[in-house]
């Protein structure tokens, strides 16, 4: 069964579960599983979704086929229907043009790329001892040149806190890195009374 942190990320990721459905291809002809306002959401739309967001592909098709998951699927469908049936009622109320909404609908689609480009840099390896105590001996460096040499633990008592630290690190490192290559790839610039300091 899906955690609870995969119906979370279906709300979350609305924007892109709407995109999937725009995406060009050879014609679905599987069955359609609800009706939003004439458009329709089908089967294998459906699957397609539940395989995006489950960062499990074994827990995606276990929550697909099993029996005992019937209403959790049953409600991923009426989420997914109602997230269609919202944006439906947003144009046909003129909300998608507001310029309020737009810059706010601009921001989340450049958060979930984001995340998307963060996703697939990084690893879900674990890592090793050597990476471990590398970032570990890091650290007591950088606290013994700041003066704070004292009472710092051993490697052993502390290896599950290394690795947390080390997974975040990395994490910084991704996003940085991405951030570099987007300004090297898409020049930004400020005019001089609005670029952050240090820049």
């Amino acid at each position: 069964m899906f955690k609870t942190p995969f119906r979370t990320v279906l709300i979350a990721g609305s924007a892109l579960v709407l995109s999937l459905a725009c995406k060009p291809g050879k014609p679905d002809t599987s069955r359609v599983i609800a009706n939003v306002g004439g458009e329709k959401i089908t089967e294998a739309e459906f699957q397609d979704v539940v395989k995006t967001l489950s960062p499990d592909p074994k827990e995606a098709q276990a929550f697909l086929t099993d029996p005992a998951a019937r209403d959790e699927r049953a409600n991923l469908a009426s989420r997914l229907a109602m997230s269609r049936a919202i944006t439906a009622y947003a144009k046909q109320t003129g909300l998608d043009q507001d310029q309020s909404v737009k810059r706010q609908l601009e921001q989340q689609q450049a958060n979930v790329f984001f995340q998307a480009l963060a996703k697939r840099r990084s690893t879900t390896a674990e890592p090793t001892d050597e990476q471990l105590r590398a970032f570990y001996n890091e650290q007591v460096e950088r606290m013994k040149a700041a003066g704070q040499a004292q009472g710092i633990p051993a490697f052993e008592v502390v290896k599950a806190q290394v690795a947390q630290g080390y997974k975040q690190k990395r994490m910084a490192d991704i996003s940085a890195e991405i951030q570099k290559e987007i300004k090297a790839k898409v020049p930004v610039t400020l005019a001089d009374d609005y670029r952050p300091a240090g820049e």
